[in-house]
């Protein structure tokens, strides 16, 4: 029942003005209905006489002396007609959209840049019609005035915005794009500067992004899951690094994308808002850059310093308690400089360098110094640790160089842990000592021992 009062309450009614007019209480007059409810009005009103040579002012609301900034009495003095400095440039076009009018009947629109008497500027929307119910030997116009100050004011930022947005982009070699997340589409707004690769929208865009390998495939599963955590909560400003055809079409590149996603009212996420950058150039000399640090330049192995710290990092993370840590010398190196020369030293190192590097692909592997180098690794059984150096020793004392075979022999000390709790001293100088003992139990061996 109460549903039904609430709805017979808000029915339109049918009553015109002339009915409401017979309703007014005793002491009110059409007169002082009229100027309340002009002057409660949230626009402003305003009352013109078109003039052979201007427009006049006859009447203004409350609310429209408010939004010019003037007192009744100041626009009386200061701003007796509408071509005064009100509406400076705009009341040639006010002035014409007047007479144009009286000739048509038609209601005129003009937007209107004017000046209060402040000073500051002001934006209004006239809506102006010719009336018959004032006396006057000339038209007369009502007007309907609304502020469009803040509007204007947030339409100019908005464009300045845009502009340097395409600026910046037509500047630079970018990518924005949007993701709809319920419909799964994906938007490149604008590209590099391109104008053909703008508002490019790909329906779809998980299966086929996978599909054409649009990301490197062992940065795919990274990407894909950002993409996910962002789409099911807010973030912000989000920076991932990836390689990715996005930039270049005919290679992979490495680009830099900064996202965040978008909710709407209810506080659901709908959107994934973007910009990648290429970076590869970025990418590429800070490669140089460690290669220059890091790398030992004749075997393009890890140099002493760095083979430290990548094990000292990997110990650190304590993520996996067995490991092994390896020393390995070449057995009287000085012979093959002696009876070779130095060139063919290096070589040698360089060729032990690619055994180990090939023999232990997820391990650190270093050289740690004149002909001793380092191999360290994480998840593996000791078993399998010394059937790996065994082969290696095996095809070392065979090794292949510049065509002709050699016989490289090397001697091996492994410490071997269970332990999360071991650091890189212990590791160090317990396979130090495993060396050691191989060399004096006569080369080419391996000697190891397991830390407790």
């Amino acid at each position: 029942m109460a549903e039904n009062k609430c709805a017979a309450r808000l029915e339109p009614s049918s009553r015109d003005m002339s009915e409401l007019k017979n309703r007014f209480k005793p002491g009110y007059d059409w007169e002082t209905i009229c100027s309340t409810m002009l002057e409660h009005l949230m626009c402003g009103v305003a009352i013109y006489e078109l003039c052979p040579d201007r427009v006049r002012s006859l009447y203004f609301n409350k609310k429209y002396y408010e939004m010019v900034g003037y007192t009744k009495e100041q626009y009386e003095q200061y701003a007796d007609s509408v071509t005064s400095s009100l509406y400076g440039d705009s009341a040639e076009m006010i002035f014409e959209k007047a007479r144009r009018s009286v000739k048509t009947g038609e209601t005129f629109y003009a937007e209107c840049k004017g000046r209060r008497y402040d000073g500051n500027d002001i934006w209004v929307l006239v809506k102006a019609k010719l009336v018959d119910f004032i006396k006057s030997e000339h038209p007369v116009f009502l007007a309907i005035v609304q502020d469009m100050t803040n509007r204007k004011l947030a339409e100019y930022e908005n464009a300045v915005n845009l502009e340097r947005y395409r600026i910046l982009e037509a500047t630079s070699n970018a990518v924005t794009f949007e993701y709809d997340i319920p419909d799964d589409i994906m938007t490149f707004l604008y590209s590099g500067g391109k104008a053909d690769s703008a508002n490019r929208s790909i329906s779809n865009y998980a299966e086929v992004s996978k599909r054409t390998k649009i990301v490197y495939p062992d940065d795919a599963a990274k990407l894909y899951a950002a993409l996910k955590k962002a789409s099911k909560k807010l973030v912000s400003c989000m920076t991932l690094d990836y390689r990715s055809t996005i930039i270049d079409q005919n290679s992979y590149r490495w680009v830099r994308t900064c996202y965040s996603s978008v909710a709407d009212a209810s506080g659901k996420v709908i959107k994934v808002l973007g910009r990648t950058q290429d970076i590869d150039d970025e990418k590429r000399e800070r490669q140089r850059m460690i290669q220059l640090v890091e790398l030992d330049s004749t075997t393009g192995l890890l140099n002493k310093l760095a083979t430290t710290n990548h094990i000292q990092r990997l110990i650190s993370e304590k993520t996996n308690a067995k490991s092994f840590f390896a020393m390995l010398d070449i057995d009287d190196f000085k012979a093959f400089n002696d009876t070779y020369g130095h060139s063919f030293g290096d070589e040698v190192l360089r060729t032990v360098g690619k055994l180990l590097s090939r023999k232990f692909p997820n391990a650190v592997v270093g050289r740690f110094g004149g002909d001793e180098f380092i191999v360290f690794a994480r998840g593996t059984s000791e078993s399998a640790v010394v059937d790996d150096f065994e082969d290696f020793l095996e095809v070392s004392g065979k090794a292949e160089i510049g065509g002709k075979r050699y016989t490289i022999k090397c001697s091996v000390g492994i410490a071997w842990s269970e332990s999360c709790d071991v650091d890189y001293a212990q590791y160090f100088d317990e396979a130090d000592e495993q060396l050691y003992r191989a060399k004096k139990e006569g080369k080419h061996r391996i000697c190891r021992k397991k830390i407790v």
